[in-house]
């Protein structure tokens, strides 16, 4: 009888067992698939999240429009093209944009057309060209930014083609919004004071001395910043775009932000 019982009791506790791990392996395989599901739900939630601010999907970020070319001799290529910002909300810079080049364009002066009292003057003629401003465009993507810089030229059959001034739009393209240069420098944890200090140094690397006077104005320099262009390259670097001083010819140069 105390054998039967000792059976008998040996069967219930083996079926609970059984029971349990069957019951327990349910719970287990129900709570991983719902898991499973809740990560597939987080990640369709944020893949719904990221918003693409193209204005035409099928276009790249910037692109060009209406080239029109206006000298194509070897080191004096001088053109005009209308770019467009394919980002919502930046219409009107596009249409700002367009609407300086097309002063430049209308504003082109020949040689032909001036009353000279001798030609002697003139150095270089290239279409019958006599002054004018064109520009230059430049862009780099690099994740989240989208930067563009646009240089400023000017053109004369008496000094050729020289810098006249920079100037830069980033804008993320993850928000759609472009970045004052205060929220830039902000993400590069730097601001612009010690963007001037980094110039002045870079400046003071590369200084010369031409007939016991120094080539490179870096105070004027300096003081002339207000002109010019921060971007971020296509490696994500942060860049700089200014007007260097001189005694004898101003030229613009990059340097990368440290």
């Amino acid at each position: 009888m105390e054998e039967h019982l000792r059976n008998k009791l040996g069967f219930y506790t083996f079926s609970f067992v059984v029971v349990f791990l069957i019951v327990a392996g349910y719970i287990f395989t129900d709570y991983i698939i719902n898991k499973e599901d809740d990560s597939v739900k987080d990640d369709n939630k944020q893949n719904k999240m990221i918003v693409n601010y193209k204005i035409d999907e099928s276009k790249d970020y910037f692109y060009f429009t209406n080239q029109f070319v206006i000298n194509d001799v070897e080191d004096v290529e001088i053109y005009y093209q209308d770019i467009v910002i394919n980002i919502k909300g930046q219409v009107n810079l596009t249409k700002t944009l367009e609407k300086e080049n097309t002063s430049y364009k209308n504003n082109i002066k020949y040689i032909s057309d001036q009353k000279l009292l001798s030609d002697e003057l003139i150095k270089y003629n290239y279409n019958d060209l006599y002054a004018l401003n064109f520009r230059e465009y430049v862009t780099h993507v690099y994740k989240n930014y989208a930067s563009l810089v646009v240089n400023d030229y000017t053109y004369s059959c008496f000094d050729l083609i020289s810098f006249d001034k920079t100037k830069s739009y980033v804008f993320d393209i993850s928000k759609g919004i472009l970045l004052t240069e205060d929220e830039l420098l902000k993400e590069f944890d730097t601001d612009f004071e010690q963007v001037k200090n980094d110039v002045r140094k870079y400046l003071e690397s590369k200084q010369q001395v031409v007939n016991e006077l120094e080539l490179i104005k870096i105070d004027d320099t300096i003081n002339s910043l207000n002109k010019h262009a921060l971007y971020v390259d296509k490696y994500g670097k942060l860049y700089i775009s200014f007007l260097v001083k001189t005694s004898e010819i101003d030229y613009n140069e990059v340097m990368e932000v440290l």
